[in-house]
């Protein structure tokens, strides 16, 4: 797999857009899963979807 490198900056409200390309590359939905390590933080797909519980 070609490695890709792309520096982004935060918007006032802190948030950064994902490329499609990379949104394609690794079939992202409209939700991501954050993981902070000692070593970065990684961005997967879920692996479970959480919803919220009817009362």
């Amino acid at each position: 797999m070609k490695e890709i490198g792309i520096i982004k900056e935060f918007d006032k409200l802190g948030r950064i857009v994902i490329p499609k390309e990379l949104r394609e590359r690794f079939a992202l939905k409209n939700e991501v899963e954050i993981v902070a390590t000692k070593d970065g933080i990684i961005l997967k797909n879920p692996e479970y979807v959480l919803t919220k519980k009817q009362n």
